[in-house]
């Protein structure tokens, strides 16, 4: 399925602008755009701005996050099960610091 930029942008909660971005700095590439410059993208392009979300969120540049996703070893499943871990931690962080607060009120 094709998608338009505005309707990754709205799936996703990024601005147009930042996909316009990940695009000029070859992060994320539409998969095609046509001679009025409209840019569609796939699922695959989906799952790869999942992916870049994902570490983005555990605090990787853009630099790094294009480094770590275009080395050929790199392996989106294992990626996924390390955010997940990374991602409980946090929230168990979070937890803390709430019962922290909530004790402290």
């Amino acid at each position: 399925m094709a998608y338009k930029i505005k309707e990754v942008a709205d799936l996703a909660g990024v601005s147009v602008r930042t996909l316009h971005h990940y695009d000029e700095i070859g992060l994320l590439v539409p998969d095609s755009v046509n001679q009025a410059g409209y840019r569609t993208y796939t699922d695959h392009e989906l799952e790869r701005l999942q992916q870049i979300l994902f570490f983005r969120e555990i605090g990787f540049s853009l630099k790094e996050i294009k480094d770590i996703m275009d080395h050929p070893e790199f392996d989106r499943k294992q990626a996924l099960k390390a955010h997940q871990e990374l991602l409980i931690e946090k929230k168990r962080r979070l937890d803390s610091i709430i019962a922290t607060v909530n004790k402290t009120i």
